[in-house]
């Protein structure tokens, strides 16, 4: 986790969707660097023990522009972190989608320009870029167009939701730094994490196996921590992923850190997906963790709370 900063030592920093699996991390994050941190959340119980970890809970939903105001009053900065990601289709799910990533980041964006707050770092992902299997996505490869739904529900979301954040911190002259995280795993994780578990119960996995971007959560938030302490990181974006390592070797690091799990069999395909992180690099000291060192902490953090 981040060291402590002397930038961030006495400030106040509100992280919405605190309770989350990167919630979680970026809460941890700024504590070790010497920050106060007040997450905003819907259910302060979701995650209870990081009260006896420091943190000060507010509760707040994204869709309650009087309770974020409230949350955010004293704070230094914010970190817009909740967001919705369901794996699922239809008219429902991209409604519920658009209320979570897009109304949810103009309600925090605007909440935290009435209570004062003129620092936010806002939490996006990868999946914003027409991915390509031909060279690294860099900070300006081109976006799909989330407004035509392309992408999925998800990944349109979240490019309408950064292209709001940006457009109200012009109109509102906040100081915004985006980051955008590839596929994400930690522990505590219902996506990610759960569906490789399910997986390892089998005796055998065969699969085709393609490049793909995993970062760990950890990694994640301390380079969010960096980019608040950074005032060379406002008004840019920042990737934050991994370097696009065959799902294979993934799942065979899950394994030798449960000391379990099933013979996996893979075919390596000449594809993959792969990010240019360089610039995070640069000005964050960001550096993805190898998957060894990473799980290990994810496995075990996971059996404690059993």
């Amino acid at each position: 986790m981040a060291s402590s900063s002397p930038r961030l030592q006495g400030k106040t920093i509100a992280v919405t969707g605190a309770s989350g699996m990167i919630g979680v991390y970026l809460c941890r994050s700024l504590l070790a660097a010497g920050a106060r941190v007040v997450g905003v959340v819907r259910n302060p119980s979701k995650a209870a023990f990081l009260a006896d970890e420091g943190v000060e809970f507010r509760q707040a939903d994204l869709t309650d522009p009087a309770a974020l105001e409230a949350a955010f009053q004293g704070c230094d900065a914010v970190i817009s972190n909740a967001a919705m990601y369901v794996a699922s289709k239809g008219f429902g799910a991209w409604q519920a989608h658009l209320t979570a990533n897009v109304d949810g980041t103009r309600n925090v964006f605007e909440a935290a320009h009435r209570a004062g707050v003129k620092r936010i770092v806002h939490v996006s992902t990868f999946g914003i870029y027409r991915w390509s299997l031909r060279k690294p996505m860099d900070e300006q490869w081109p976006q799909l167009d989330g407004q035509r739904r392309k992408g999925g529900t998800y990944r349109a979301s979240k490019q309408i939701s950064e292209d709001v954040a940006w457009q109200l911190a012009r109109e509102l002259d906040l100081q915004l730094t985006t980051v955008r995280p590839s596929g994400v795993y930690g522990a505590r994780d219902p996506n990610t994490m759960a569906m490789v578990y399910k997986a390892l119960k089998l005796p055998v996995l065969v699969l085709p196996s393609i490049g793909f971007p995993l970062v760990y959560a950890g990694d994640v938030a301390d380079a969010t921590a960096q980019a608040l302490a950074n005032d060379a990181a406002i008004n840019q974006a920042y990737n934050v992923g991994g370097e696009g390592h065959q799902l294979s070797s993934f799942l065979r690091a899950v394994v030798r850190a449960r000391k379990k799990g099933p013979a996996i069999l893979s075919v390596p395909l000449p594809a993959r997906i792969r990010m240019d992180n360089s610039k995070a690099g640069r000005d964050l000291g960001f550096s993805n963790r190898d998957f060894d060192e990473a799980l290990a902490k994810v496995v075990a953090e996971d059996r404690a709370r059993r």
